[in-house]
């Protein structure tokens, strides 16, 4: 498995990831897919927050596997982790995650936020409190045009 900083040949492959998460884009954008226009337009909002997407390939078959939209900040904040549908329950998101902390980790980062969208899935809170995440308080979170109830969850990396 590979990470690096998405490029615009990789665009189709984290459309398709988008793609084949069908509940999670009805439930956060109300729709079953997205496209190029829409990526690029979620890219422009995200470099702009000094966020950067990071997309996951599977060794073998340099498939996209999945991504992580990121801000690299003193407080790291991990907007979002997607594998891939095919891919999900088979411990592709575990060792995404362990190999973005180690990185984080071996660049003195202190500390890691996500926020998630309760509502949606309790796999995805059990998935980030079994990481070692903790609940620290709940906030409504704007994305797009819909507002979320949120948890704030956090990891020390100390």
């Amino acid at each position: 498995m590979s990470i690096r900083e998405i490029t615009e040949e990789d665009i189709n492959g984290v459309i398709e990831v988008y793609n084949s998460n069908q509940d999670f884009l009805m439930f956060h954008i109300g729709r079953q897919e997205v496209n190029i226009q829409w990526l690029i337009q979620e890219q422009k909002e995200m470099k702009a927050k000094d966020f950067k997407i990071l997309v996951v390939k599977e060794n073998e078959s340099n498939a996209i596997i999945g991504f992580i939209d990121i801000g690299f900040m003193e407080e790291c904040y991990l907007s979002l982790l997607m594998v891939h549908n095919e891919f999900r329950c088979k411990g592709y998101g575990k060792e995404i995650y362990d190999a973005l902390e180690g990185y984080l980790r071996e660049n003195n980062f202190r500390r890691i936020r996500i926020d998630v969208a309760y509502g949606y899935s309790e796999e995805v809170l059990q998935f980030w409190e079994n990481r070692g995440f903790e609940g620290i308080k709940k906030i409504k979170l704007q994305w797009m045009d819909r507002l979320f109830d949120t948890i704030v969850m956090e990891k020390d990396l100390n």
